[in-house]
C-alpha cells in the first residue's frame, strides 16, 4: 500500500501544535485548536499513532510473520525508551544549567522537577521505571505502554475488529469508574497520561487504519454529521464562555471523568471523534490527497515523528526558560508588544529548526550508502586499495 501523505500531514500539524503549546504563556498558544474545543493535539497525535501502527505492524502480523511483527514492536519500544531517557536528561540539564547561570533555583521546582533536587536517588529510579511523571516528559511513557499493548490489540483484531473495540471501551470505562492507573514515583498519584484510558484513542485509530488499508469507506450519515458539527460548535461556545460551572457538581466518575485529560473524559473523547468524523467526510481529505506529496514541509514533519517531537520538546524547554527567566514574561498568554515580538522569534526559530531537521533527515535518506565510487586515478592513488588475488 503506498504511503498516505494525509496521515503524515495531520501528524505534522499535531507536532507543530504540541511544540507551540509546550512553551507556557506564549501568544501563539491562543490559536491552537485546544482553545476552540475540548480536546487538543495530544488526542489527535495518539489517534494517528494508532492508524500508523495498524499500517506498519498489522499486515505482517496477519500474514504469517507475527514473530517478526512483534520483534519490530519491541525494537520500537526500545527506541522510544532511549529517546525518553535522553529527552528528560537533556531537558533537566537545560533547566539546571539555567538555574545556575541565572541564579534562579526556582527553575528546578515546578512540574515535579523538584523531586530530582529533593530525592535524587528516588527520582533517578523513577526515570528508569518511567514512573517519574513531569510536564513535557510524560507523553513517550504512555506511548510505550500503547506499543506494549499492541500485540494483544493485533491478536484481538485478528479475531474480530469489533472485539478489540469492545475490550478497549470496557477497559476505558472500568479504569474511569474505579480510578485505575499506573502509579507515579517518587511523586504521588498516577500517570498524567493514563495508558488504561488513552488506549481507547489508540485502538480506535488502529481499527481505522485497518479499514483504511482495506479500502473500507462507510457512507456518511447526514444526521450524525450534523450532530458532530453541532457538538463542535457547542464545545467552542462552552470553552469561550467558560460555562463549566453550569454542570452539576458530581463525582468525575459519574460523568466518566467528564473533561479530564488524564482519563480521556467522555466529553474530550466525543470531541476528538467529532473532529475526525467531520474532517474525514468533508472535501478536505480528497483535496489533500491530490495536493500533498513527500516534499511537503508539514508532511516531512509527520514522517519523522520521533526526532521532530524530541527536538521540539528540548526547544520548548529552551523557549520556556527564555520567556520566563531571562525576560520575566508571565506564564500566561498576556499580550504585550515585546512579548508578541519575542514569542514570534521563539516560535519562528523553533519551527525553522524543526522543518530544517525534517528536511535534513529526508536528505540523508536519499544519499547513497557505502563507500564512494572512485575514478581510475583515485583508485590508483589510494593507499588502502586492495588488489584481489587472481
Amino acid at each position: 500500500m503506498p504511503r498516505d501523505y494525509r496521515i503524515d500531514f495531520f501528524r505534522g500539524l499535531a507536532l507543530i501544535s504540541i511544540f507551540v503549546n509546550h512553551i507556557p504563556g506564549n501568544l501563539y498558544s491562543n490559536f491552537t485548536h485546544r482553545n476552540f474545543g475540548l480536546s487538543d493535539a495530544a488526542e489527535i497525535f495518539v489517534l494517528l499513532a494508532g492508524i500508523s501502527a495498524a499500517l506498519a505492524y498489522y499486515p505482517r502480523f496477519v500474514s504469517g510473520q507475527a514473530g517478526q511483527s512483534m520483534g519490530r514492536v519491541g525494537k520500537r519500544i526500545g527506541t522510544l525508551y532511549v529517546a525518553h531517557l535522553a529527552s528528560i536528561a537533556c531537558g533537566f540539564a537545560l533547566y539546571a544549567g539555567a538555574a545556575l547561570w541565572l541564579q534562579e533555583p526556582g527553575l528546578m521546582l515546578p512540574d515535579e522537577r523538584h523531586w530530582i533536587v529533593e530525592q535524587p536517588v528516588e527520582a533517578l529510579a523513577g526515570m528508569g521505571l518511567l514512573t517519574y511523571q513531569t510536564g513535557n516528559f510524560n507523553i513517550l511513557p504512555m506511548y510505550m505502554v500503547m506499543m506494549a499493548m499492541l500485540p494483544v490489540i493485533m491478536l484481538l483484531a485478528r479475531v474480530r475488529l469489533s472485539l478489540v473495540l469492545v475490550v478497549s471501551f470496557l477497559l476505558w470505562a472500568v479504569a474511569n469508574a474505579w480510578r485505575i492507573t499506573l502509579p507515579s514515583f517518587p511523586g504521588q498519584g498516577g500517570w498524567y497520561f493514563n495508558p488504561f484510558t488513552w488506549q481507547i484513542l489508540f485502538v480506535i485509530g488502529f481499527v481505522g487504519g485497518i479499514l483504511l488499508r482495506r479500502g473500507v469507506r462507510f457512507p456518511v450519515s447526514r444526521p450524525l454529521y450534523g450532530l458532530a458539527v453541532l457538538y463542535l460548535v457547542a464545545s467552542a461556545i462552552l470553552v469561550f464562555a467558560h460555562l463549566w460551572d453550569y454542570f452539576p457538581s458530581l463525582p468525575e466518575w459519574v460523568w466518566l471523568s467528564g473533561f479530564n485529560k488524564s482519563w480521556v473524559g467522555i466529553f474530550r473523547l466525543l470531541h476528538v471523534l467529532a473532529i475526525a468524523y467531520v474532517v474525514i467526510y468533508s472535501p478536505l481529505p480528497a483535496f489533500l490527497q491530490a495536493w500533498l506529496d513527500e516534499s511537503n514541509a508539514i508532511v516531512r514533519l509527520g514522517r519523522h515523528t520521533l526526532p521532530v517531537f524530541w527536538v521540539g520538546t528540548i526547544l520548548s524547554v529552551a523557549g520556556h526558560i527564555v520567556r520566563e527567566s531571562v525576560f520575566g514574561l508571565p506564564n500566561d498568554p498576556t499580550f504585550t508588544a515585546f512579548g508578541a515580538m519575542l514569542d514570534t522569534v521563539l516560535i519562528g526559530t523553533g519551527l525553522c529548526i524543526l522543518f530544517g531537521l525534517a528536511w535534513y533527515l529526508d536528505w540523508t535518506r536519499t544519499q547513497p550508502k557505502g563507500r564512494p565510487i572512485l575514478d581510475a586515478g583515485e583508485r590508483a592513488a589510494s593507499p588502502s586499495r586492495v588488489v584481489p588475488a587472481e
